[in-house]
């Protein structure tokens, strides 16, 4: 399914650029997109009245002369067997009156959950991120009226255009805390064995 929507903000085009690749900046606008400092983190959605929940990985492309930038959102269900994958691409092009037009293409493919709710219900799920997450993006920029436009401030260690990763624990490292922690309960118990025999023998 393919989904085109514009939105217009008064905001200058360069100054919705940066707010939008910086630090992940328009992953953070997602509604429902939650993602922790380490990169972790779950997409939920709402699909024909049901909240439908993913877990696995975003990332962010960006083609800095042209002023696009591509967003990759991809990950299993919470509860079920199904995938989902959406590409949403996004063109910044200033306004012939001032302002800027943002143009979003979203792609969105998916099994499970996705491929049983029909084409519309795909639509009007799509289309109520984008008001949402349109609605979420006014409100981070300036008004005309709030005086001269300030470019975001960069956070010192951070890269412009950031790899997000949410990736959910693997079978083999939940593997490995088992090992250690059953390794960690053999040593108490060694020990305290230790402590009765040396007890036992000093009442000898």
């Amino acid at each position: 399914m393919t989904l085109i929507q514009t939105l217009q903000l008064e905001a200058p085009p360069q100054l919705v650029w940066d707010l939008l690749v910086e630090h992940g900046g328009a992953l953070q606008l997602v509604p429902g997109l939650t993602a922790g400092p380490d990169g972790r983190g779950t997409l939920r959605v709402a699909l024909a009245g049901h909240a439908v929940t993913y877990r696995g990985y975003a990332r962010q492309h960006v083609e800095e002369p042209n002023h696009r930038v591509t967003w990759t959102l991809s990950g299993r269900e919470v509860r079920g067997t199904g995938r989902g994958h959406a590409e949403i691409r996004a063109r910044v092009k200033e306004l012939a009156g001032g302002g800027t037009d943002l143009r979003l293409t979203v792609l969105t493919e998916g099994k499970g959950r996705l491929a049983e709710v029909t084409e519309d219900d795909r639509e009007q799920a799509v289309a109520s991120l984008i008001v949402r997450f349109g609605k979420n993006l006014k409100s981070e920029l300036p008004t005309p009226d709030a005086g001269p436009a300030e470019r975001p401030r960069r956070v010192p260690g951070h890269q412009t255009a950031p790899q997000l990763e949410i990736v959910p624990p693997s079978a083999a490292s939940r593997g490995t805390g088992a090992r250690a922690a059953a390794l960690a309960a053999a040593g108490l118990l060694a020990g305290a064995l230790a402590v009765l025999v040396w007890r036992a023998r000093s009442r000898r």
